[in-house]
């Protein structure tokens, strides 16, 4: 009840009058996800109980896998011994998650793609350490979708050896439930499957809005990570299909020209930018800042 009442005086506005500290376990960053189709205030403030969503992903198996398997590009996960480049690099990110869960509740975002103008800007990396970091917040369930299927990259990044996946389900080989993965008790997974260069096919298919759709009541957020928006189609299909997006831009390498070409295609649906490598050393971090009217 003291977590409740202390939700409720931070979405009225109301200083508490006794702090505590927080951690991972809480949701710090007072994130309330508000039902879509209605402006009502979400069960948690009121006390009532969730209103169904229909078939739910939650009743059926999923195969729950080891994680994490490989610790190279996790920031968001404990360990005993951090450098400080990557406690810099775990504060960052979760200064990234406050400003996501912001747009959540703020733009009813709940499908968010992640993206970049061209490859190597470190989109999948951000991709997986933000629904880590999200997936920390208690009471908040994640997936995280790896749409780039000419190139997979999250599982082979997290070390998990599973070959089926979106492709799989897009072409009607898999159901949803059999076609994902649990990594933790929030954070779920659906991998890209076997590459295909004739990606841009299935994703214009009513499967992958189905899917959208079906996750979107399941999960609290859905982050998409997807091709670059150069030379190939696919991250642009997408784009028409989620809430929001952000475009990872690394330091120093990608020219402005680039960015603001690749702004372009997904203008409607960019809510900010990711700077990644802004640190002259070998880890990346992250910096996230919301360009205002970008929804506009």
């Amino acid at each position: 009840m003291d977590y409740l009442y202390k939700t409720i005086q931070r979405e009225m506005g109301i200083t508490p009058t006794e702090t505590h500290g927080a951690d991972d376990s809480e949701p710090a960053d007072g994130a309330v996800f508000p039902t879509p189709a209605s402006s009502a205030p979400p069960a948690s403030l009121t006390g009532a109980a969730p209103a169904p969503r229909g078939p739910s992903l939650r009743d059926l198996a999923i195969r729950k896998v080891e994680f994490p398997v490989k610790l190279e590009r996790l920031f968001c996960i404990s360990v005993e011994k951090m450098s400080r480049e990557q406690r810099y690099a775990l504060e960052q990110y979760r200064v990234l998650r406050s400003r996501v869960l912001e747009l959540a509740r703020d733009h009813r975002v709940r499908t968010l793609m992640v993206t970049s103008a061209v490859a190597g800007e470190h989109k999948t990396t951000t991709s997986i350490n933000l629904a880590l970091a999200i997936s920390q917040v208690q009471g908040i369930r994640v997936c995280l979708v790896d749409a780039d299927m000419r190139k997979s990259g999250i599982a082979p990044v997290l070390g998990i050896p599973f070959e089926a996946g979106l492709q799989d389900l897009l072409r009607g080989a898999l159901p949803l439930h059999e076609a994902m993965l649990q990594l933790t008790d929030s954070l779920y997974l659906v991998p890209s499957g076997d590459t295909d260069l004739s990606s841009s096919d299935v994703l214009h298919s009513s499967a992958m809005s189905s899917m959208l759709h079906a996750l979107r009541e399941a999960f609290d957020i859905v982050i998409v990570d997807t091709p670059p928006l150069f030379p190939v189609a696919d991250a642009r299909i997408l784009a028409n299909l989620v809430d929001g997006a952000l475009m990872c831009v690394r330091a120093g390498s990608t020219s402005s020209a680039a960015v603001e070409e690749a702004a372009e295609l997904i203008r409607p649906k960019l809510l900010g930018t990711v700077l990644v490598d802004a640190a002259a050393n070998s880890s990346p971090y992250y910096y996230y800042e919301s360009k205002p009217g970008a929804r506009e």
